[in-house]
């Protein structure tokens, strides 16, 4: 299968697949290629219909795409944005074997067909120069397209699947994605929540120093994992044990 993507680091370093959202392709990633390359074989690759990759956009076709990519790399700590978690929550569930550390930011969104109707019908109305401004999809059908996966896409059955260790990231002012991390959190046997303050939808580019810490702390050899005081792991974050 084709794949197009960008690569930083040594490649033979521990993996890490970055799977961006529904704007950017891979060059979404541009701040933690750099950061994270020191510790990290990096790849992010662009999704069917996305940059460099050639479409139509399926959420099949993009689970098929990066669960080639992470069996090529195996063992793969495996982090997807937005649309991107939804891609890597699938992955994971389907491949444990190929996947050693999961992080699933911003969202998942669990049902969005059934959770966000109006908001796709919206979205379905965008026209084809705001696609292109907006995001790397080539055209208005692409955006489609991925509106039309992201319509049939429900991980209520996948999450629960999900047997890799597992951080679910969200910024604490994303208030359409922040109500789907704290369920997929809750979803997923062990998963741990962080709510990163003073931060929204697009945490891994707006807050790139704090999503980077974070997602280092997690993928330590002794990983640092969230500690709540309260007890349980699906909870807001105030600090950091080793676990």
């Amino acid at each position: 299968m084709r794949t197009h993507a960008l690569e930083a680091g040594d490649a033979e370093r521990p993996a890490l697949v970055l799977v961006h959202g529904a704007g950017q392709g891979g060059r979404m990633w541009r701040r933690q290629l750099g950061d994270l390359s020191g510790g990290f074989h990096v790849v992010a690759p662009d999704l069917p219909g996305f940059g460099g990759m050639p479409g139509p956009f399926t959420l099949a076709a993009a689970v098929e795409s990066v669960t080639e990519i992470t069996r090529q790399l195996r063992p793969t700590h495996l982090c997807g944005h937005s649309l991107g978690a939804i891609v890597a929550a699938r992955v994971a569930a389907e491949n444990p074997d190929l996947v050693a550390r999961l992080i699933l930011s911003g969202g998942p969104e669990i049902a969005p067909g059934r959770t966000s109707p109006r908001r796709l019908r919206i979205e379905r109305h965008r026209l084809g120069r705001l696609v292109r401004a907006t995001s790397d999809l080539g055209d208005r059908k692409g955006w489609i397209d991925m509106l039309d996966g992201l319509r049939t896409s429900d991980l209520t059955q996948v999450l629960p699947r999900i047997a890799v260790p597992t951080l679910v990231l969200c910024g604490k002012r994303d208030r359409a994605g922040l109500p789907d991390a704290r369920r997929a959190a809750a979803a997923i046997p062990g998963a741990h929540l962080s709510v990163v303050p003073h931060s929204g939808h697009l945490l891994p580019m707006a807050a790139p120093h704090a999503f980077n810490a974070i997602v280092r702390a997690f993928l330590a050899p002794e990983p640092l994992v969230p500690r709540n005081p309260r007890g349980g792991g699906a909870g807001r974050v105030t600090g950091w044990c080793r676990g």
